[in-house]
């Protein structure tokens, strides 16, 4: 097998074992078998176990987090409500998406080292989690703060991928649609859980004509 592909067979290995067993209680010797090959190459290609989890868990989980930030331009492009509506409903889908999908990578990364996991939320997430907040500036409700939006918004997708991993309940089963989902998050997300006063007034009079 070529050295590359060989490489990314390893890096593929050692993502399931790291995500099992993070970085302290992971053994070369099970990336090693989960990438049916010897210890010694492993160590051909990576000079140290620590070495590979930063290419095989820290690398790619900081571009799979780029990579889920949509551009302000594409909702200041939308004709009305409506098509905001459905912009968010699809970036939110594809958003939880990819959180779901990295999130054994992202608890690997954030709770297998302390010193690690903080040096990687406080450098490459918090600026990622800002800069969420920042794409929707001109787009929030005045007295919210950008930062706090972001925060939200990353906490709630992180909270539906824990829940999808270790749950299935709220957020449906692992392997379930997350359409439903992406509904309430962007309901929650656009106009908040509370009753609005109209919808208060409308229950009310409801009630007193039944």
């Amino acid at each position: 097998m070529p050295a590359a592909e060989r490489r990314k067979q390893i890096i593929a290995a050692a993502q399931k074992v790291f995500a099992r067993s993070n970085l302290k209680g992971a053994r070369t010797r099970d990336i090693a078998r989960a990438a049916e090959v010897n210890q010694a190459t492993i160590f051909e290609h990576f000079p140290s176990k620590e070495s590979l989890f930063e290419e095989a868990v820290i690398k790619p989980l900081i571009e799979a987090m780029r990579g889920m930030h949509a551009r302000r331009e594409v909702y200041e492009s939308a004709t009305g409500p409506d098509e905001i509506a459905a912009l968010a409903r699809s970036s939110g889908e594809r958003h939880l998406a990819d959180m779901d999908r990295v999130f054994p990578l992202l608890a690997a990364a954030l709770f297998s080292d302390p010193d690690q996991g903080r040096d990687l939320y406080r450098e490459h997430i918090v600026p990622l989690v800002r800069a969420r907040g920042e794409i929707l500036n001109g787009l929030t409700r005045d007295g919210l703060d950008l930062d706090f939006v972001g925060l939200a918004i990353f906490g709630i997708q992180m909270a539906v991928a824990l829940d999808r991993h270790f749950e299935g309940g709220i957020a449906g089963e692992r392997n379930g649609d997350l359409t439903e989902v992406a509904e309430q998050f962007t309901r929650m997300a656009t106009g908040g859980f509370a009753r609005q006063k109209d919808e208060t007034d409308s229950d009310e009079a409801n009630d007193k004509a039944g």
